[in-house]
């Protein structure tokens, strides 16, 4: 059941064009997805900060934006507790992502469709760029560790080598760096 349907049809085209007043119930709906789509925005943005910091090994930069992406996080997880528990009160339905899906596709205002629209392209946005990042980061993780390695004279767990017996043994291929 979707609590919106119930409006009057010259309420609807009205609702639909963004020209009549929104319900209260509608302000808080519009208020939830507005500050999700606002917050998904300035996560994105922050990624891609992020991204350049990483490729330009500003770990100072990456400290900080860390702290904000963690504060703009928390925001979004409160934010879709918030719209959540406005579904399951509105419709009486258990909260899933299909069902919010369809509450929102029969909804009569064509701004509120529009913005969760958003919100669900944003989503995939937001995830590929972090999934970006982390792999960078691990790149030059391993990076960092394997010059660390030669320059501490260590073995790399990499540079093995079989012996007459067909056992394996590590090369000292750094032994070149520790003698000077």
């Amino acid at each position: 059941m979707n609590p919106f349907l119930s409006a009057q049809p010259e309420n609807q085209n009205a609702q639909a064009s963004g020209t009549s007043q929104e319900t209260p119930t509608e302000k808080v709906l519009m208020d939830i997805l507005n500050k999700e789509q606002q917050c998904l925005e300035q996560v994105i943005q922050l990624l891609k900060i992020e991204n350049t910091a990483i490729a330009e090994r500003k770990i100072k930069s990456i400290d900080d934006l860390l702290d904000k992406k963690l504060m703009l996080l928390s925001q979004l997880d409160q934010l879709d507790k918030q719209r959540q528990t406005f579904f399951e009160q509105q419709t009486g339905i258990s909260y899933s992502n299909t069902n919010f899906s369809h509450f929102i596709n029969q909804h009569p205002s064509l701004l509120i469709q529009n913005i969760w629209q958003s919100i669900k392209t944003q989503l995939p946005e937001c995830k590929k760029q972090n999934e970006v990042n982390g792999k960078m980061i691990h790149i030059q993780k391993e990076n960092t560790d394997q010059i660390l390695q030669i320059l501490l004279g260590r073995p790399q767990n990499n540079a093995q080598t079989y012996s007459h017996l067909g056992q394996t043994k590590l090369q000292k291929r750094s032994a070149m760096y520790t003698a000077v």
